[in-house]
């Protein structure tokens, strides 16, 4: 009976406390989907991986939001920007599969490229100016973060950060990941899992109570 007193305790102890979460490990890769065709600035991809421990206690080491310096590549292979075809906008999308956690789900991060010369002074006789004898540049444009959700009421945001390219030229593309919300068991989750420590540490007391009197038999 003592240990039923105690067990109860510890559950009610649990419902009034914040469950406590450790770092999430967000391991996956990005693939990008570009434009790859005649009109239009054609773009090349290459996919990458991404592997950032992230957690909200101020009193550890691990952040809560970490800059990925290579999440994955974008580029051209043409030799100029076209004016009124190689200008023209066009979408893009990046696609995140999460290996860890993993029942992570969200959307694609979207944005556009397209290619362009810089005008303004002292840029027109730079790289992407055009005076400056480079033939243009090329450009990626992402929209805002998305967040993505796991387990139990866990959630994480990826921002991508824009990038410039020439002609030819890629460039890899940098994203922050910022925890939001940590994924932790409900209340009553943790209630259960102590009242079933609980009845088997009950029930092995009561084994062992009744093994002499086996013997004895």
């Amino acid at each position: 009976m003592k240990s039923l007193f105690i067990v109860a305790a510890l559950a009610a102890t649990a419902l009034g406390a914040p469950a406590m979460a450790d770092p999430v490990q967000i391991q996956g890769t990005a693939t990008p989907t570009v434009h790859s065709s005649d009109p239009g600035l054609v773009l090349t991809s290459t996919p990458g991986t991404f592997d950032v421990s992230l957690d909200l206690d101020a009193s550890t080491a691990t952040p809560s939001s970490a800059l990925v310096n290579n999440l994955f590549t974008l580029g051209t292979q043409e030799g100029s920007v076209e004016i009124g075809e190689d200008t023209v906008h066009y979408p893009l999308s990046v696609l995140f599969t999460f290996t860890n956690p993993f029942d992570t789900a969200g959307s694609p991060i979207t944005g556009e490229s397209h290619g362009f010369f810089d005008l303004s002074f002292p840029g027109i006789f730079g790289q992407c100016g055009l005076l400056g004898g480079q033939g243009g540049c090329g450009t990626a444009h992402f929209d805002g973060a998305q967040t993505f959700t796991f387990g139990d009421g866990g959630s994480f945001s990826v921002a991508l950060n824009d990038v410039t390219f020439g002609t030819p030229g890629s460039q890899q593309v940098s994203g922050t990941f910022t925890l939001l919300t940590p994924s932790v068991p409900e209340p009553a989750t943790w209630a259960m899992m102590l009242m079933g420590f609980g009845a088997m540490g009950v029930a092995l007391r009561r084994s062992r109570k009744l093994a002499p009197l086996a013997q004895a038999a």
